[in-house]
């Protein structure tokens, strides 16, 4: 059986991870977490009005986005106008924020940004993912460039 194609895994356009790989890296960052007693963070990252962000902003957007992680983190390209960020060996809140801040800086577009964390507000990546996305709604209603973590 041969390896799949590097597009597999890739979004063509910006040559981040996709989906695919990103949810198979959360899951790994959580058995790692697990194992070593510390935290993990999805960030939920959604960039302009949907629809209305270009190829030429997405892929600057990309490139942006990718200076603001630490090298163990991932960043894949999530959605149409979206991105994802697991962040490793996260601790609290105050371990996403200068990630955050970063983001919001570097990113020119308007930006609504989701977090949940492992352990503390979801036990395995389907909640993690589902808790984030419950938090980027609640960034979205309160304005754009705004950032909220996941709360009961």
């Amino acid at each position: 059986m041969s390896a799949p194609a590097p597009s597999d895994h890739h979004d063509p356009l910006t040559a981040l991870p996709n989906r695919r790989l990103l949810d198979d890296r959360l899951r790994q960052a959580l058995h790692l977490a697990q194992r070593r007693d510390t935290g993990v963070a999805l960030l939920l990252i959604e960039l302009g009005e949907f629809g209305r962000v270009v190829d030429d902003e997405l892929v600057a957007a990309a490139r942006g986005l990718s200076l603001c992680l630490r090298k163990a983190d991932t960043l894949a390209r999530w959605g149409a106008a979206e991105f994802a960020a697991v962040l490793t060996d996260v601790k609290g809140e105050a371990d996403c924020r200068p990630v955050i801040d970063r983001v919001l800086h570097a990113l020119q577009l308007d930006v609504v940004i989701g977090v949940s964390r492992f352990p503390t507000d979801a036990g395995d990546a389907e909640a993690m993912v589902r808790n984030a996305d419950a938090a980027r709604g609640r960034a979205r209603q309160a304005g754009r460039r705004q950032y909220r973590f996941y709360a009961r």
